[in-house]
């Protein structure tokens, strides 16, 4: 196995990701929250997925930290995709994949819903979504209308968590599990075993659901 670290130029500005190579056939490419990134559990462990015979990409962006407070969700995404652009381009000059998953949690599943999921390279892929925003209109509208094959996880205690759409989601073929009692960070307040059964619980999802 061979872990890459890639430094890509733009204007100014680096775009970094790094490649967990084993030479698989599939790839998961994944894309981390504002304030919660790769070596927080959910991804920690999730990159764990290498086992599965699945090679992972972490892309490393970095945005003013009230990002969501200062920009509209569209151009959020379209700022991501600037930045992830660059990444699946360079990656796909040096690699081909038979397969290809993307995960996002939380800010990670903007551009996976806005764009992404309606690229026609991406036609064919997984997407597995972590505590989606589902409280802009225009997020929950576009992960309804995802076509590809969705898993989504997110708990009833995440400020995000809208009934609503989670209601109308169950009438999509969309994949639904909530974690009750979870907050944003797929976390039981104050609860260090029910939080590990939590993480267990999300990573046997995300097991099923790519084997």
């Amino acid at each position: 196995m061979e872990i890459q670290e890639r430094n890509l130029q733009k204007e100014e500005k680096v775009v970094r990701y790094t490649h967990i190579n084993s030479g698989a056939p599939s790839v998961c490419i994944m894309f981390s929250g504002a304030g919660y990134n790769y070596n927080h559990p959910l991804f920690y462990y999730a990159t764990m997925m290498i086992e599965q015979g699945i090679d992972v990409v972490h892309i490393h962006y970095q945005y003013e930290a009230n990002l969501l407070k200062t920009h509209s969700v569209e151009d959020i995404s379209s700022l991501m995709m600037a930045d992830i652009h660059l990444v699946i381009t360079d990656l796909s000059q040096k690699h081909i994949y038979q397969k290809t998953i993307l995960l996002g949690k939380s800010l990670g599943t903007i551009p996976i819903s806005l764009h992404l999921a309606k690229e026609e390279f991406f036609r064919e892929a997984q997407i597995i979504l972590l505590t989606p925003l589902l409280k802009f209109p225009s997020i929950a509208k576009a992960t309804v209308l995802i076509k590809q094959e969705v898993l989504l996880v997110i708990g009833n205690q995440d400020p995000y968590f809208h009934h609503e759409t989670i209601e109308e989601m169950k009438e999509c073929s969309i994949q639904i599990k909530i974690i009750d009692g979870a907050n944003h960070s797929l976390d039981i307040n104050y609860h260090t075993e029910q939080s590990l059964q939590a993480l267990k619980t999300v990573m046997a999802e995300l097991k099923r659901f790519i084997s």
